[in-house]
Parts: structure tokens; C-alpha cells; sequence
């Protein structure tokens, strides 16, 4: 689905697609570019901060190519572990949980935990819905125990999620 703009906002997402053509990100899709302007209310340069971090942190944790149909990432998946609810809250944010009791550290990398994490958030925010009204990350410790904490892993997701807000 297109995203309408305003005049205002459509010369927000040429500048956008200009600044990053200049330091040779030449392969952003102009839908890409408005998922990241409209996170930063159409602000261009911390738009362009949003998705320089956005692209250091992908390289950094290894979160480049996603392969959700192969193992290691399709049994990710399958856990249950992180879940985009199909409702959304009263202002009509996404709402995206993850239940740190089906999180098993000694069964699996922090790269495939974050690979399936940031896969579903990817297909959640592919939603214009999504990118105006935002998601809500919901980390439920219901029922779990010392085997299920991850701290270094918790710490990842959390600076991911920063970087993101």
C-alpha cells in the first residue's frame, strides 16, 4: 500500500533518498526511506541517524541475510519466543512479546534469537499502520527461571530497540 504525502513530506523523502545517495547507500527503496522518516515525524537528519544506526547494528550483530524457511532461524521461529500479537493496543500500535520462559540460552545463539526477532519486527513494520502508530515491546518473565535469562542477550535486544525508538 503507498504511503500519500504531503508536499512538505515528499521533499522530506527526496532529501532523505539524496543524503543517503551521497554516502553511497544507492539501494534504499523510496518505501524504505519513508518507514524511517515517518519513525523520526519526517525530520531527515535524524532520520538519516536512525538508519545509520539502524545499518550499523545489523552488520555489527550479524542480522544482514535472514533465511526463516532453514534451520537455524525457521526452529527460532517456531518457538514462539518473540510473537507480533495479531491485535493491536488503544492507539493502534503493534503489539510484539517476547516470553523469555521459551528462551533456552544453552540450545541457541544470541544471533538466531535476534535474527528471529528482528525478521518479525521487519514483517511487522512492512505495515504503514505499524510505522505511524508504533509497536509496543512487551519482555514477559512470566514463569521463567535462572535458565531462561540471557543477560547479555537482554542487553542486545534492549540497545536494539533504543537505537530503533
Amino acid at each position: 500500500m503507498a504511503v500519500a504525502l504531503s508536499p512538505d513530506q515528499e521533499l522530506a523523502t527526496k532529501a532523505f533518498l539524496d543524503a543517503l545517495s551521497e554516502t553511497g547507500a544507492t539501494c534504499v527503496s523510496r518505501a524504505t526511506a519513508i518507514k524511517f522518516l515517518l519513525a523520526r515525524k519526517f525530520d531527515v537528519a535524524r532520520a538519516h541517524t536512525l538508519w545509520r544506526q539502524h545499518e550499523a547494528t545489523r552488520r555489527r550483530e550479524g542480522l544482514i541475510k535472514f533465511e526463516p524457511f532453514e534451520d537455524p532461524l525457521k526452529s527460532e521461529l517456531e518457538t514462539g519466543k518473540f510473537t507480533i500479537l495479531p491485535t493491536r493496543d488503544a492507539t493502534g500500535a503493534a503489539i510484539a512479546v517476547f516470553t523469555a520462559n521459551k528462551h533456552f540460552p544453552a540450545q541457541t545463539t544470541h544471533q538466531t534469537t535476534l535474527q528471529g526477532v528482528v525478521y518479525q519486527l521487519d514483517v511487522a513494520l512492512q505495515s504503514v499502520e505499524t510505522q505511524r502508530a508504533g509497536l509496543v515491546f512487551i519482555y514477559d518473565m512470566t514463569d521463567s527461571k535462572y535458565t531462561n535469562f540471557d543477560y547479555e542477550l537482554s542487553q542486545k535486544i534492549l540497545t536494539m530497540l533504543k537505537v530503533s525508538s
